[in-house]
């Protein structure tokens, strides 16, 4: 009786909880189509690994003619404050990308302690046996933008963006751990012969784990700073707007399309 007792609450808050976010995403068919864009340069990389499926089928015929043009039909004539955010966490991305590479370009060609396996990546992209250019272009523009695109939205969605600094660091990085670490491991783990992007020892484990430590860390503070900046411009035009109406202005996980929108003149 007693645990029957402890369980209706718990039940409550997980349903009050998707209650929340299915309040919070005002358009969920964008919500998935960002979800599916951003998260399919990751997981593409673990298809080609297993033999699912081309990277380059993938490149050519997928992710950038159909799902690049979907978004920006979606973003150009029906835009949505879900574009901003996922913009904001694009941009992030390539921040937290770029100094996880300040970590790893000096272990892999300073100290040569693991290889640089993106070449291949690039030459799966391209139909080739190597290319740098390309699979560099995949990291930033594919898989460290695209995950910062993936937790942004999350974020919003589900009220993480709100919460004080600490927290919303330690939420990216965890994310950057599983499942984005998580999943790199063990599709380096379970790689058909030949196919392992590199080899799994104490080193490379240390080292990509710090990397995606890092990683996650820039994000989470890219995540916390954007929402402080919503914050105040949000908190400016409830000030204009009680200037002009007796009621506040809506609040919103997601900033608005038009951020001039609560400064107009009622007509």
């Amino acid at each position: 009786m007693v645990e029957t007792e402890r369980q209706i609450p718990r039940s409550a808050s997980i349903w009050q909880l998707l209650a929340a976010v299915r309040s919070t995403i005002t358009s969920p068919v964008r919500f998935c189509l960002y979800l599916v864009l951003a998260s399919t340069p990751l997981l593409a990389i673990s298809g080609e690994v297993f033999g699912i499926v081309s990277l380059r089928i993938v490149s050519n015929f997928f992710l950038f003619p159909l799902l690049g043009h979907l978004v920006v039909v979606v973003v150009v004539f029906k835009p949505d404050g879900m574009d901003r955010t996922a913009f904001a966490g694009f941009a992030w991305g390539l921040v937290a990308c770029a100094g996880y590479d300040c970590f790893r370009l000096p272990s892999v060609y300073g100290f040569h302690l693991w290889g640089d396996f993106f070449g291949r990546v690039g030459g799966w992209a391209t139909g080739t046996s190597s290319n740098y250019l390309a699979g560099y272009l995949w990291r930033y523009l594919g898989d460290g933008a695209g995950i910062g695109v993936v937790v942004f939205i999350l974020a919003a969605a589900i009220g993480i963006a709100s919460w004080p600094r600490r927290r919303v660091v330690g939420f990216t990085i965890a994310f950057a751990v599983f499942p984005v670490w998580t999943g790199l491991v063990l599709t380096d783990r379970l790689a058909p012969a030949g196919r392992a992007l590199f080899p799994l020892t104490a080193t490379t484990l240390t080292l990509s784990l710090a990397g995606h430590l890092i990683y996650g860390a820039i994000l989470g503070y890219g995540l916390w700073a954007s929402q402080a900046r919503n914050e105040r411009a949000l908190a400016l035009a409830r000030s204009a707007s009680a200037t002009i109406a007796p009621h506040p202005a809506p609040t919103s996980s997601w900033p608005k399309p038009v951020s001039t929108a609560g400064a107009r003149a009622p007509r």
